[in-house]
């Protein structure tokens, strides 16, 4: 009992560092996270929960789940950061506890155990349970409704029944139609290869009555107040033609999502080989159990499904990590129980790994030092290397599970500095906060921060919305803009090259420079001034 309860403290301890620690002190960053917190923000002030809106115009691009969990939060907890991303924080744990209790069904408490930490020292899960996007509400939901839905073909307990129906409905609510095609499909492909339909039929009829009661009404409502609006822009534009075409400009080649797997599951992917080898060597044998069967279409649909759209971006991907997990822990079972057949394999596996971290630690020192211009990658990449080599030198010693938690630790470890050192770097550099918190007592809708030559969400956000709606892209344009409209002085935001092109202005008055993203003031003087003649190969002459 006392070995059971260090663990489960490890375990908590991990779920902290790589989930909860310093959630909410990394700003909003790129486009997705401000932006979805202000249709939060705007759907509690309103307390219309049908219709999202954003900056007060209807924004139908995405279901409500996760702006109705945002506005929870915000009424709980304040309008922040950490309150935004807090319910996705906690549905990464959720979907972490339900396949590691299918683990446990399948293997026993151990593996249970193992599936939970390898979920929660997974990069690419831990980085998205940690922001404000849909991603990861969709796996959650997805996870717990695929999890109910296969003990619902070996239970007659009509619960398990309730749980897809509901679970499903939730996914359905956190992204769209997409996670009835990805059940569906999961599904139907199960039930083909093991010959049986596995639910019978009231406990068909239950789910689906659940799956309807929860998801139906938000559709129905939301096309009632939008009518042709929704269709256009949620049926179409944002499924059909996301799917069918690169109209969002997402396009990436068919094998995009095999190199994100590679590097999103790390350090965990090198022991998959084992799972394929033995798999290949069963191969026809019908003791192989349902549950595997299961776990391999889990993950084959996903992928084969996103690497046929046209629009792939790597959060995408993130519902085939659970079923990968749970691969790994039962492989780690297997181990941990002394099967000897297996010792070689996992020295093999061991040699790759490191390989792999040594290449992984260099590559996050070179790309920070290289964007950033900081040396702080080490701090993420010591860790991450000195766990797994510590590991491989405590597997070379038969200290297995000594092994694991090695590597864990380093996993962890590197996650929670990231976090704690790197994170306001990279705020610096893709977040116009602290900028807009100098600008804003000087902006107003009529005197808005005027985005130059790049675009930032952030900004946006951070002025409440009293910035340019779209980048100015020029000076010529900029000229353009102040004989508009004249005022004392002008607020800028540009990158570095924008402020050097507003440098030459005797004028402009550098107000704060964070990273590569500068606060300018320029007076109305300047710009009066007609504009100087665009440079040519002649003038430089």
């Amino acid at each position: 009992m006392s070995q059971q309860r260090y663990l489960l403290f490890f375990a908590l301890l991990v779920a902290y560092l790589t989930v909860f620690f310093q959630l909410g002190e990394l700003s909003f960053i790129g486009a997705d996270e401000p932006r979805y917190a202000r249709i939060a923000e705007e759907m509690l002030n309103s307390g219309n929960y049908t219709t999202p809106t954003l900056d007060s115009f209807p924004w139908l691009e995405k279901p409500p789940l996760l702006y109705w969990l945002q506005a929870l939060s915000f009424r709980l907890c304040g309008v922040s950061e950490g309150a935004a991303r807090l319910p996705v924080a906690i549905l990464g744990i959720l979907c972490a506890l339900c396949v590691g209790g299918f683990a446990l069904a399948v293997s026993g408490t151990r593996a249970g155990i193992l599936t939970f930490l390898i979920l929660m020292s997974s990069g690419l899960f831990f980085i998205f349970a940690r922001a404000g996007t849909t991603d990861m509400p969709l796996t959650a939901c997805l996870s717990l409704a695929l999890v109910c839905g296969f003990r619902a073909t070996t239970s007659r307990n009509l619960l398990w029944s309730l749980g897809w129906g509901f679970c499903l409905g939730a996914a359905t609510l956190a992204k769209g139609p997409l996670a009835l095609v990805l059940f569906g499909g999961i599904f139907a492909f199960y039930f083909l290869w093991v010959e049986t339909f596995g639910w019978r039929w009231k406990h068909l009829f239950l789910g689906l009555m659940t799956f309807l009661v929860t998801a139906a009404p938000w559709y129905w409502d939301v096309w009632v107040e939008n009518g042709y609006h929704f269709i256009v822009t949620f049926w179409i534009n944002h499924h059909l033609a996301r799917f069918m075409s690169d109209l969002h400009h997402h396009s990436q080649p068919v094998w995009f999502y095999l190199a994100v797997i590679l590097v999103g599951f790390f350090p965990w992917i090198p022991f998959l080989g084992i799972t394929c080898s033995r798999l290949w060597r069963t191969r026809g044998d019908p003791e192989l159990s349902r549950s595997e069967v299961f776990l391999w279409i889990w993950t084959a649909i996903p992928i084969l499904f996103f690497s046929l759209s046209e629009s792939k971006l790597p959060g995408y991907i993130l519902p085939v990590l659970p079923p990968l997990a749970v691969f790994v822990a039962l492989e780690w079972d297997r181990w941990l129980t002394g099967e000897v057949s297996m010792e070689r394999s996992f020295r093999i596996v061991w040699i790759v790994l490191q390989g792999l971290a040594l290449l992984m630690a260099t590559a996050i020192i070179v790309a920070v030092r290289t964007n950033y211009a900081s040396y702080l990658g080490l701090w993420v990449a010591l860790p991450l290397l000195g766990g797994i080599v510590w590991g491989g030198r405590e597997a070379r010693m038969s200290r297995k599970s000594s092994a694991f938690l090695s590597v864990v630790v380093g996993m962890a470890l590197a996650g929670a500095l990231a976090f704690w050192h790197l994170a306001p770097v990279v705020e610096d550099y893709h977040s116009a906060h602290k900028l807009s918190k100098v600008a804003s007592p000087w902006l107003t809708q009529k005197r808005p921060l005027i985005l130059y030559r790049y675009f930032h969400h952030t900004a946006l956000y951070y002025t409440q919305y009293r910035s340019t709606r779209e980048a100015i892209p020029d000076m010529n344009s900029l000229h353009e803009y102040s004989a508009r409209f004249p005022q004392s002085y002008y607020y800028l935001l540009p990158q570095e090259a924008g402020w050097t092109e507003l440098s030459v202005f005797p004028e402009a008055r550098r107000l704060l420079h964070k990273g590569n993203l500068y606060l300018v003031r320029l007076p109305w003087e300047a710009l009066s001034k007609e504009p100087l003649p665009p440079m040519t190969a002649d003038s430089n002459s």
